[in-house]
């Protein structure tokens, strides 16, 4: 082929490339990309830090609009085109230095319904999760990493898990300007919400709306990780939507997967679904959140959707609902085995751990002789034998019997001795193993 162009080149009298076409192979990989990855300037729906005495996130850029400041206002013509850490002059008000804020700026500064994760303690939950994301190869079919978060909120523990997951998944086609969220149980939804489907958005999108939708749920078929997060506020869901389609331009966008409804009917549709594709419901959940009021409850309906040695991470503001899944799984038989319990707050770089077990009483009088599994601090000074207390809910991987409890049974929940500071919530990460018989 080479010397076949060259003599035609010669031929012609001219030595300018004659253009080869494409391998078919190559026809149809390239794709524009949906998201202009140049975040050193400032485009049309970009949310922007003015960083001043009170920094301030604007709304989603657009020409005509503006940002009102504690004194004055910018204009977002004045801000689109600019460069990242420029600095403009407000209409009367002070000058401005514009930034992009980071994960936990936008987190903090975001409108909201609901208090959310803030980024300290979600960076920690999310290492929690020891979540390895794989970049996908050319035609490499795997099963994808699915996480379920039953309680969307705000959406910041969202855009967290879908930043560390974000590198299993291929650039997505431009994204509908529509609202993807999904009802559960469709059947019971208010007409009215119905009519409120088609939120405006930001994002424009060039091309038939319907083409566009094609593609986008295309693509989604194809994906590596994939977080179906769900809220049974149709107001949050909205809300945790928008927040997430307006980080960075929506470049985690595609990873995540809204539902509104309860979580109970969402593991229902998806195991019916499922089992109609393979015959059969296969447990398909590398990961369970659970950040919700009586999350303990919820366990037995999740328990066959999380895989072997998936993870069952319930988020909780008291220690004591910790206990109570402590219980729970205690009942069901223990199809999981206590991994940690860690508790969250400012202060607490890598979180402070919780001892949460079911130990049986020796002496109703006598609280110290509940303790169980390991040595006591009174044991360990004095060199006495170890206690004879049978431990329930041992948090090592042993796990005795579920009937060793009797009526006799207490909870014990207590911070591990030598840590020394002051926390939030509370976060238990559970495995899952096969059922005892």
């Amino acid at each position: 082929m080479a010397r076949l162009l060259r003599s035609l080149q010669q031929l012609l009298g001219t030595s300018t490339p004659v253009p080869i076409a494409a391998p078919k192979q190559a026809i149809g990989l390239a794709r524009s990309r949906s998201i202009n990855a140049d975040f050193s300037v400032f485009q049309e729906g970009d949310r922007v830090l003015l960083n001043t005495k009170q920094p301030a996130l604007t709304k989603p850029l657009k020409r005509g609009g503006k940002t009102n400041l504690r004194k004055g206002h910018l204009a977002h013509d004045q801000v689109i085109g600019n460069r990242v850490w420029d600095a403009v002059q407000a209409h009367k008000g002070p000058e401005v230095r514009l930034s992009l804020p980071t994960l936990e700026e936008y987190v903090t500064l975001t409108p909201r319904h609901v208090t959310p994760i803030y980024s300290h303690d979600a960076n920690l939950i999310v290492s929690l999760l020891d979540l390895h994301p794989n970049t996908p190869s050319a035609g490499d079919k795997q099963a994808p990493i699915e996480i379920l978060e039953s309680g969307t909120g705000h959406g910041s523990l969202t855009l967290h898990l879908a930043r560390a997951l974000h590198a299993a998944n291929s650039t997505p086609p431009p994204r509908p300007t529509n609202s993807q969220i999904k009802h559960v149980a469709d059947r019971n939804r208010d007409p009215r919400e119905k009519e409120e489907q088609a939120t405006e958005t930001e994002v424009v999108t060039e091309g038939d709306p319907t083409q566009v939708q094609e593609e986008w749920d295309a693509w989604r078929a194809e994906r590596g990780a994939i977080i179906h997060t769900v809220d049974v506020s149709s107001k949050f869901a909205k809300l945790a939507e928008q927040n997430v389609q307006g980080f960075r331009r929506g470049i985690y966008a595609g990873t995540v997967d809204f539902y509104v409804g309860a979580v109970e009917e969402w593991i229902n549709e998806q195991a019916t679904r499922r089992a109609k594709a393979a015959e059969k419901a296969e447990p398909f959940l590398s990961c369970v959140i659970l950040d919700m009021p009586s999350a303990h409850e919820r366990i037995p309906l999740v328990k066959d959707s999380i895989m072997r040695d998936g993870k069952l991470l319930v988020f909780a503001p008291s220690i004591t609902q910790i206990g109570d899944c402590v219980q729970t799984i205690h009942d069901m038989g223990r199809p999981f085995v206590l991994d940690r319990v860690v508790e969250l707050g400012i202060g607490l770089t890598s979180g402070r751990q919780w001892d949460v077990r079911l130990a049986v009483k020796k002496s109703t009088s006598d609280p110290s002789t509940w303790e169980s599994g390991a040595e006591s601090e009174e044991t360990a000074q004095t060199g006495d034998e170890a206690s004879e207390d049978e431990p329930i809910g041992n948090p090592e991987p042993s796990v005795p019997s579920p009937g060793a409890a009797g009526k006799n049974a207490v909870m014990v929940c207590r911070p591990k001795v030598g840590l020394r500071t002051m926390g939030g919530g509370f976060v238990g990460v559970w495995r899952r193993i096969e059922e005892r018989t």
